[in-house]
């Protein structure tokens, strides 16, 4: 096998063996090649978030991500300006940036970043291109508001030993210590740093912590001048964001007074400039930060929430566009959409929709500039992420973050195509489909679940999954199944998954794969699965209920929702999706574990897993693995110490790519006498 240059000794693999140091391995020199095409040269921005400006030719703000110093370190997040016309953007700051605002006139942009002291944050203002004020925050700030009057800000900050959700890592923070290494870590499942507080500034002191201990604050917006719209609970738990309420909170005395409690779960708080209203969307949910359902109205003076008709698009972001209209986006079948909602006609206008396209970063994410144009960071799976704007219904790219070789690197490896088919019980369900174009027959298929479940596939940038274009360029199809419980499909279709995770939608994937099986698109005999979080669950769960697998590559996973419950920080979820009690013999608990079935025939299964993932801890792994060698599968177990869940970082991301591919090419398209 060919080496590449790297820091440190490499250690060449053992011919027919995944060793620890993988660094040497053809497959690795091959990720990273391709990524490194992708991504650019050091420092080229190839991602962004977080996109707002004006309707003129203004200047526009985003926190793009770049790559400094190679793919061996993590990317870093930089404040970017671009205007239009611009060919490239311009690089602002040097620090690590986690949140901007524009405020209202359009004139000042907050900027939140990581500090020079550990465990404080940093909140500026800019104007005209310079800082015109700075102040320091303990902890880490999570989201920035504006009040209508550009006069305050409001920030909500996470304490310094406080969890993160899953989609942003499933990890505890850390302080940094002299202290020797020896030492135990001792958690007593308290105190002041675990909590989310709500601070204000007014530009021109210190800011101050507004909320107390035992308000726990997830997210919050203005709701006119004086009051603050917050999803609030009585618990710091990352667990306890599951039973979130609607509150409102006195912006002088810091006093939280409930207004709603939901049904199911709740986000993305929105008061109008004026007071008048709160907008939020709730729905059946399984992430913090991932919340995809119905637009939601709450008059603050009666407390009636008003469910707003939105042609059915499970609604994912929502900004006020002026105090009687709300601009929204979100996902409706395979199609993202992008639209407004006036409440003075009470009329939804679609100011934009796509297949071919989507928007946002975990989900559909857009900003509204002017009387009727919406800024987002739009891509597909052959299109890199371009800053766009919609006005009067026309797409414009603004500017492309694609690097040099990143399009000629994906030519020729397919594009992602709707596809449906019928479950066994005859619903339809949903997916995507990337082929290789010049297949003609039928060929090696991936099937990859998504996280959740209450997720959903969309037409992302390369899929924005670790081994898929790679796999085309061999020959494969990937499959990208969105069984019941995935979002865009209505409140009634995420909620099938409750209480029956791993029934009706394993059968809805099976019965995908049959169907491709049937069109003569995937050889039956070469199917392997993968996923992450609950994707890793239903990679581990599926062998045990079909011989249909010739591989299995669970990542973060579930095992034994027993032990779950006990070591996760989220024990809620397992409670609510299960349906079922942890504290009793027998039930879900047990019946949809993988590690309590055998699978039904030799499946070779890599897992992979984070040493500090506290969403799904690395034991789940261990207990995959196990099973799976007791079910007499050539198996191995990766994991990778400093990652958390889903492995998003780098260079983790390069390898668990790098490492699907060999164990794909060994046990599915290659040799099948490798030994482990």
């Amino acid at each position: 096998m060919s080496r590449v240059r790297n820091s440190g000794s490499v250690v060449a693999p053992v011919a027919g063996r995944m060793s620890g140091d993988f660094r040497s391995a053809a497959e690795f020199a091959e990720a990273q090649g391709f990524y490194a095409a992708l991504f650019g040269p050091d420092g080229h921005v190839f991602a962004a978030r977080s996109l707002c400006g004006r309707a003129s030719n203004d200047a526009m703000f985003f926190i793009g991500q770049s790559f400094e110093g190679g793919l061996d370190s993590a990317p870093v997040s930089r404040l970017y300006q671009v205007r239009r016309g611009d060919r490239s953007p311009q690089r602002l700051n040097d620090a690590e940036t986690r949140q901007i605002g524009l405020s209202p006139d359009g004139q000042s942009l907050a900027v939140a970043y990581a500090g020079g002291e550990v465990g404080v944050d940093r909140i500026e203002i800019w104007s005209a291109g310079e800082g015109i004020a700075v102040a320091d925050v303990p902890g880490r700030i999570e989201l920035i508001d504006w009040s209508p009057d550009g006069q305050k800000l409001l920030l909500v900050v996470a304490g310094t030993g406080a969890d993160l959700a899953g989609i942003h890592g499933g990890y505890a923070q850390k302080q940094k210590t002299d202290a020797p290494a020896w030492l135990p870590e001792v958690g007593w499942g308290e105190g002041e740093d675990l909590w989310r507080r709500i601070w204000l500034w007014d530009l021109k002191g210190q800011p101050t912590a507004l909320t107390s201990v035992p308000v726990n604050v997830w997210e919050a917006s203005w709701c006119g001048l004086d009051r603050i719209a917050a999803v609030t609970s009585d618990d710091h738990g990352e667990g306890s964001w599951y039973a979130a309420k609607q509150s409102l909170i006195d912006a002088k005395s810091g006093s939280a007074t409930l207004l709603h409690t939901p049904r199911d779960q709740i986000g993305v708080p929105r008061g109008s400039p004026d007071g008048a209203r709160i907008a939020f969307i709730q729905a059946f949910c399984s992430d913090r930060g991932l919340v995809a359902g119905q637009l939601s109205i709450l008059d603050p003076a009666s407390g009636e929430v008003a469910i707003i008709p939105t042609n059915a698009i499970d609604v994912t972001s929502i900004e006020w566009r002026s105090a009687n209209s709300i601009h929204l986006s979100g996902i409706r079948g395979h199609e993202t959409v992008v639209a407004d909602y006036d409440f003075s006609s009470a009329t939804l206008t679609e100011l934009w929709s796509s297949t071919e396209l989507t928007c946002g970063e975990w989900a559909p994410a857009s900003v509204p500039v002017g009387a009727r144009g919406s800024l987002f960071v739009g891509e597909a799976y052959d299109r890199a992420p371009i800053l766009a704007e919609v006005v009067d219904g026309e797409l414009r790219e603004i500017v492309s973050l694609a690097a040099s070789d990143a399009l000629s690197t994906m030519s020729g490896l397919g594009k992602a195509e709707p596809f449906s088919w019928a479950a066994p019980d005859g619903l339809e369900i949903q997916g995507w489909l990337v082929r290789p174009p010049a297949a003609t027959g039928p060929t090696p298929l991936l099937v990859d679940i998504h996280g959740g479940p209450i997720s959903s596939h969309r037409n992302r940038w390369m899929a924005r999954t670790r081994s898929a274009p790679l796999l085309v360029s061999r020959g494969w199809t990937i499959f990208f199944p969105n069984p019941r419980g995935s979002t865009g499909r209505g409140d009634a279709f995420a909620r099938a998954v409750q209480g029956d995770m791993g029934g009706a939608d394993a059968d809805d994937i099976l019965s995908g794969i049959d169907a491709l099986v049937e069109k003569g698109l995937v050889d039956p005999d070469r199917a392997a699965i993968t996923g992450t979080s609950y994707g890793g669950f239903m990679s581990a769960w599926l062998p045990t209920r079909s011989v249909r697998f010739a591989a299995a590559i669970p990542i973060s996973p579930v095992g034994d929702w027993y032990s779950q419950h006990r070591t996760t920080q989220i024990p809620e979820f397992d409670a609510l999706m299960l349906e079922s009690s942890p504290w009793e013999e027998g039930g879900a608990y047990f019946a949809r574990s993988p590690a309590f079935h055998r699978q039904r025939k030799s499946v070779p299964t890599l897992v992979m897993a984070g040493g500090i993932d506290k969403s799904t801890p690395p034991g789940q792994a261990l207990e995959c693995h196990f099973a799976a060698l007791r079910s007499g599968s050539p198996s191995a177990l990766a994991t990778y110490p400093n990652a958390g869940h889903s492995l998003r970082g780098y260079p983790e991301y390069i390898d668990t790519a790098a490492r699907i591919v060999w164990w794909l090419d060994t046990y599915v398209g290659g040799s099948s006498t490798a030994t482990i």
